[in-house]
């Protein structure tokens, strides 16, 4: 017997929102951040290596070199990091209207005379189900023979009282 079809207007509400979300993992933004503190400090190795070592007042001025080009590393370090946070959120998308109360399948209506000569609307429960009608149907079935074979049938009045749409 197939599984019904779990229906939830807030789940495929939630899923239909955020279908378009953008995440950018954290741990990207932190990737990101080491590999240019990476290069900042492959690149003061750089010119420290380059520049000869002597052992006078030169190497003060290298020291201070090397302090400048770490502190330039480290603010353009959190420049980036701030831009990552600043990026603004995306425009929020019209929520979609909700589709309201499921609506029975009018295709599987039987009109029958009740024994005080008025016309009854029966929906049979196959019929619902070859529809594609997937909802919890409410306990107030009446078991009942259509063209030999054993069904339920729902009233109208039982369908509507469940919070049923019945077709047209």
């Amino acid at each position: 017997m197939p599984q019904p079809m779990i229906a939830s207007e807030t789940l495929a509400e939630t899923i239909h929102a955020l279908r378009h979300a953008r995440h950018v993992p954290m741990f990207a933004m932190k990737r990101q951040a080491n590999r240019l503190l990476a290069a900042v400090i492959a690149v003061s190795l750089l010119a420290a290596s380059a520049l000869p070592s002597h052992a006078d007042k030169r190497g003060d001025n290298i020291a201070k070199l090397l302090a400048g080009a770490l502190a330039v590393g480290l603010i353009a370090n959190s420049i980036d990091n701030n831009k990552a946070r600043a990026t603004p959120a995306p425009a929020p998308q019209p929520q979609p209207q909700p589709t309201g109360l499921p609506r029975v399948p009018s295709v599987c209506a039987i009109s029958i005379d009740s024994n005080s000569g008025d016309a009854v609307t029966m929906y049979p429960e196959k019929c619902l189900r070859r529809e594609g009608f997937s909802y919890g149907l409410p306990a107030c079935a009446r078991p009942a023979r259509i063209f030999g074979e054993a069904d339920k049938i729902y009233s109208a009045n039982c369908l509507q009282d469940a919070g049923f749409k019945l077709g047209r």
